[in-house]
């Protein structure tokens, strides 16, 4: 057929066909495959951050658990786990750390005794307390070491206490006190046999001036003890035991000085009753002139090997030349000496501490 006959028929046709392929085109692009279901992976990974609690986790026991929230976006979820595992704490201590703590607290002592060397005291040297030469001023403010541990010990400045068997003394003012001595904790003689004699002279002198091995009390209960080490004498005061006790420990301690066995069984057994701190002093007497012993110095009996000037020079009465120290310098002179003590022997010829033999003659105080 001829359509060139039927010009409108052929613009129907034309329209037809264009409408057509116009509606194709449009169903093309509804349908297409990425455009109708699939989320790309940047949406899931927004979705993820904007709500990280709802995505579950595995944990390293089998649990399920919700995933933590991360500090960062860039924080992986490794480095989120490792984060949220808590940590322990090595300042807390376990029980046992506890127990052992208490236990030291407790035997403090005993670990300080045990720190000490045990072994026989050595005499194979003979002592000599002329190699301990003591009552120096160390601090050179014009008191020599006796002063010192009157002035420290001195209670409420009203008197002295005698912690080896609990006596008061008021003294004579100040700080003369010729009835009280100043005590060795550890004496010289026990340091010599126990350490000492390996010394330099300049620690012996030193050891001998230590305020920590020094202490007041009467002459009576110092002249008891003389020489001996803790097993063949303690104090007859209990807080003194224990006062003489953590002493001994500290200075033999201090001075690397041994024990021998028996001297250890007997400060063993003081641990038992005494803590390690130092005991109180108690509350003076209320009525310190009633209380208190007079004050009159008397004649105490001679033991050369325990007084300091005792081993230096022999009074003509046989009392102990320290008694006559009038102003408490630590230093006699003649003049201070009553007669009935003069003159007065020095026992080895140019051991004159006093400087009383003036003309060397080895006879001091001859006026």
């Amino acid at each position: 057929m001829n359509l060139r006959k039927f010009p409108l028929l052929i613009v129907l046709v034309k329209l037809l066909l264009i409408l057509f392929v116009l509606g194709c085109s449009e169903t093309s692009q509804q349908n297409t495959p990425d455009q109708i279901s699939l989320p790309n992976a940047e949406d899931e990974k927004t979705t993820e951050e904007k709500d990280p609690g709802t995505k579950p986790l595995e944990s390293d026991s089998g649990d399920i658990s919700t995933k933590p929230e991360l500090e960062s976006s860039g924080t992986s979820t490794v480095e989120s786990e490792q984060l949220q595992v808590p940590q322990s704490s090595e300042s807390t201590p376990t029980p046992s750390t506890e127990v052992e703590q208490e236990a030291s607290e407790e035997n403090l002592l005993l670990t300080q005794l045990n720190s000490i060397v045990i072994e026989p005291e050595n005499e194979s040297l003979p002592y000599e307390r002329s190699k301990f030469p003591h009552w120096d001023d160390e601090d050179g403010d014009g008191m020599n070491t006796r002063l010192e541990i009157l002035f420290i010990e001195k209670v409420q400045n009203l008197g002295w206490y005698s912690r080896w068997d609990g006596e008061w003394y008021r003294g004579e003012g100040g700080l003369s006190a010729p009835r009280f001595d100043i005590d060795h904790i550890v004496s010289l003689k026990e340091a010599w046999r126990s350490g000492a004699d390996e010394w330099s002279a300049s620690d012996r002198d030193a050891f001998a001036d230590d305020e920590l091995n020094l202490t007041a009390v009467t002459a009576s209960s110092n002249r008891s003890k003389g020489a001996k080490d803790a097993s063949e004498w303690i104090p007859s005061e209990p807080s003194g035991q224990c006062y003489f006790l953590v002493r001994v420990i500290q200075v033999k301690i201090k001075w690397n000085l041994s024990i021998d066995q028996a001297e250890y069984t007997a400060l063993n057994e003081l641990i038992d009753l005494c803590g390690p701190e130092i005991p109180a002093i108690p509350a003076p007497p209320s009525e310190i002139s009633s209380s208190f012993p007079a004050s009159t110095p008397s004649p105490l009996p001679v033991q050369l090997d325990e007084g300091y000037g005792n081993q230096f020079y022999r009074t003509a009465d046989g009392t102990d030349i320290d008694l006559y120290d009038a102003n408490t310098n630590g230093d006699i002179n003649c003049g201070e000496l009553p007669s009935a003590t003069r003159p007065v022997i020095v026992i080895s010829p140019g051991s004159d501490p006093y400087r009383l033999d003036a003309d060397g003659d080895g006879v001091g105080c001859e006026s």
